[in-house]
C-alpha cells in the first residue's frame, strides 16, 4: 500500500534560480525552475522577474510570477508550501552574492502582505483542491526586493523548493 501522504519537491537550484541585480542599469529576474513529476502530479513554474530596481528611489521592486500544477486521477487536497531558501527565515528571505545579500520575500496575495511559506514563522501554505478533470492549474506567486537597498552591482541567487504535500 502507498503512502497517501506525498512530498512533491522542485527546486529552484542555483542555476535556474539565478537573481541579477544590477544597481547602474538595473534589473533584476528571478528564474523559478524545472517541472517536477511524481507520478500523480506534476508542477512547474515561470520566471519572476523584477525588472527596474533604483536604490535611490527608495522603493520597493514588485512583480509576479507562476507556478503551475496538473494533477490525473480523483481530485485531491494539496498543500502547497514554499521553503525559506538560504536565509532559513520567513520573515526576510535574502539573496546572496558571496558575502553580500539583498532582502525580498515571495507572498500568496497580490497586495504582499501574506507570506508564502510552510505555515512557520509567521508564513502561510496554500491549500487548494487539484481538479478531476487532470487540467493545468495556475497560481501567481508575488515577489518583493525591499527598497532602500545599496548593495552592489552583480548576481544574486536564492535557493527555494516549492513542497507539494497530498
Amino acid at each position: 500500500m502507498q503512502d497517501p501522504l506525498r512530498h512533491l519537491w522542485v527546486r529552484f537550484a542555483r542555476s535556474v534560480a539565478m537573481i541579477i541585480l544590477v544597481l547602474a542599469a538595473p534589473s533584476l529576474a528571478y528564474a523559478l525552475g524545472p517541472v517536477a513529476s511524481s507520478g500523480l502530479c506534476t508542477v512547474s513554474a515561470t520566471p519572476l522577474a523584477f525588472g527596474k530596481y533604483d536604490p535611490l528611489r527608495h522603493a520597493d521592486a514588485v512583480t509576479a510570477g507562476m507556478l503551475s500544477y496538473r494533477c490525473s486521477g480523483t481530485p485531491k487536497r494539496l498543500i502547497i508550501a514554499l521553503t525559506a531558501g538560504e536565509s532559513n527565515s520567513f520573515r526576510l528571505r535574502r539573496m546572496g552574492r558571496g558575502r553580500r545579500a539583498v532582502l525580498y520575500n515571495l507572498y500568496l496575495d497580490a497586495a504582499r502582505t501574506q507570506v508564502w511559506g510552510d505555515g512557520t514563522g509567521g508564513s502561510q501554505t496554500l491549500i487548494v483542491y487539484s481538479p478531476s478533470s487532470g487540467s493545468q492549474v495556475n497560481i501567481p506567486v508575488y515577489g518583493r526586493l525591499f527598497g532602500d537597498q545599496n548593495d552592489s552591482a552583480g548576481n544574486y541567487h536564492d535557493d527555494v523548493s516549492v513542497v507539494v504535500t497530498y
